[in-house]
């Protein structure tokens, strides 16, 4: 089956990805500025570590239906999904518009 990035994005599987990467990158960014093991912290790593497992799930999806392994990558300029060659982005979010 052929990946249509725009129509998947669409979907409610779609949708419900770009959120959970989205707010897996917020998580992240919110433990690196609070102090370890504070509560706020702790409530971070776990939606941190939640998403994540949200995401194991949805790239067996994607590779499965689809063929294409891609992988979570994250810049100080953006984050996104990406295959490891970087030649095929799912979708990449630039910071300033984040």
């Amino acid at each position: 089956m052929k990946l249509n990035k725009e129509k998947f994005l669409k979907t409610e599987v779609g949708a419900e990805l770009k959120c959970c990467i989205i707010s897996w990158d917020k998580a992240l960014d919110s433990c690196r500025v609070n102090e370890y093991y504070t509560e706020e912290y702790k409530r971070e790593r776990k939606v941190a570590d939640w998403c994540q497992a949200q995401w194991e799930v949805y790239k067996m999806v994607l590779l499965q239906f689809f063929g294409i392994e891609y992988n979570f990558t994250r810049t100080d300029e953006y984050f996104g999904l990406v295959t490891e060659d970087e030649e095929n982005w799912l979708f990449k979010i630039e910071r300033a518009a984040a």
